[in-house]
């Protein structure tokens, strides 16, 4: 099985690596995998990724964005692991004296324009093995945004506009080439802080890129079977 594992930065991207070289021989005889750094935000991410499932022969069974994250929510503490299953772009749109817009709200598109569903990006279901090791990873629902929140009036709008759990810079621009592309694909995103802490000693990132080592390694173990 072709597996395509794609994350923003390099400490990130190591974690995946020590996945895989975590597995049994067998498995890894299983599983051909292509590690791909993103670089930061939707443009990049567009780009490469793009390119690179376009450059494969044969094609990528599954592609995977992996990542540390900001959480919103008390359902994703620090050190926990999140499941994104919709993705929002959150500052495509119009700031407005009412507030911002998205361009599904300024009806300059229609909501349930291909990729889109009611405005958002979905992920698809996988394969029962998968599924099945997912579940102890809760589905979330995210907004990608191309400056953190650091603001509290920030983080109230996200909250009121697309009512995220996590919050990521390249999420959405992920869900939105692989569904074009018709890649299957799965984001786990691991949570090192909440949303709005500008005090990065509140940050713990090593536990983040620990918790997220295992969920890569659950799911590793999952495609191998």
């Amino acid at each position: 099985m072709r597996i395509l594992i794609t994350a923003a930065e390099e400490e990130e991207l190591i974690t995946a690596r020590q996945a895989f070289n975590a597995l049994t021989k067998s498995e890894h005889n299983s599983l051909e995998i292509t590690y791909m750094l993103t670089g930061i935000g939707t443009t990049s991410t567009s780009y490469r990724l793009t390119k690179i499932l376009n450059s494969g022969t044969p094609p990528f069974s599954l592609a995977l964005n992996i990542g540390i994250a900001g959480s919103f929510s008390e359902r994703f503490p620090i050190g926990s692991v999140a499941r994104v299953d919709k993705e929002y772009f959150g500052d495509l749109g119009f700031e407005t004296y009412s507030g911002f817009q998205t361009l599904f709200d300024y009806k300059i598109l229609d909501a349930d324009t291909h990729p889109f569903r009611n405005g958002a990006l979905d992920a698809p279901e996988l394969n029962r093995e998968v599924e099945t090791a997912l579940k102890k990873y809760g589905r979330a629902t995210a907004v990608t945004v191309q400056t953190v929140s650091g603001l509290p009036e920030k983080r109230s709008q996200l909250q009121l506009d697309f009512k995220p759990q996590i919050e990521s810079m390249e999420g959405a621009a992920f869900f939105y080439v692989c569904i074009l592309e018709r890649v299957p694909f799965a984001e786990l995103r691991s949570v090192s802080n909440e949303v709005g802490e500008r005090d990065r000693t509140k940050w713990d990132i090593p536990l983040a890129l620990s918790s997220l080592r295992e969920a890569v390694k659950v799911l590793l173990e999952a495609l191998a079977k």
